[in-house]
């Protein structure tokens, strides 16, 4: 090819509009609508180890409730016992209990988990809501193996349902801490984008 052909055709490819300029096109509505990974705007979830702390702390705070159940109740059973029950979904008394547990203990187990951001009221109260989803199916399946008898009756404590109710306490905190990071990023994240 001449030098003055390779010349123009070095100019007609560098001359503004000649090619689309890849950097500045725009992107598709698809993959517009997804935010990256490094999305400031977008929070993510606190980690599992984070929300097993704040289990540990929400557990922790059961025991003045089961203190004052035991000094109500006369002393009738051991304070396992009440410790035990202390979280089983019984009442709309204690499930608002373990709601109320959850937004207490969220400051704290920020502090303690070094997360850079506190949960919000509604997204604390999700995970609390998790884990009582759980206690109620747990406790429920523990009762029933244990022949439909409560933890205690008659003064009378019974050993399956008191095992059983304890392994659902902890089987509840422990689960609902591991689930809710991969249901918020299923359910929450993309109701929060469609918001936008």
């Amino acid at each position: 090819m001449p030098r003055a052909q390779k010349k123009r055709a070095a100019r007609a490819t560098s001359a503004p509009g000649a090619a689309p300029d890849l950097a500045r096109a725009p992107r598709p509505a698809a993959a517009a609508a997804l935010p990256s990974a490094a999305d400031p705007s977008e929070p993510q979830p606190w980690s599992a180890r984070s929300l097993l702390i704040l289990a540990g702390l929400v557990a922790a705070l059961q025991v003045p409730l089961a203190l004052l159940d035991l000094a109500r109740d006369g002393h009738r059973y051991g304070f396992v016992v009440y410790l035990v029950v202390a979280l089983a979904p019984v009442s709309l008394l204690q499930q608002a209990q373990l709601l109320a547990a959850y937004v207490i203990a969220m400051p704290v187990a920020m502090r303690l988990a070094r997360e850079s951001r506190p949960m919000r009221v509604v997204e604390t109260l999700s995970v609390a809501a998790v884990v009582l989803i759980l206690l109620s199916s747990l406790w429920q399946l523990a009762l029933h193996l244990g022949g439909g008898r409560g933890v205690g009756e008659a003064g009378q404590v019974h050993a399956g349902a008191l095992a059983g109710g304890a392994l659902a306490d902890v089987v509840a905190l422990v689960a609902g801490s591991l689930l809710h990071p991969y249901l918020y990023r299923r359910f929450w994240m993309p109701r929060r984008r469609l918001r936008r």
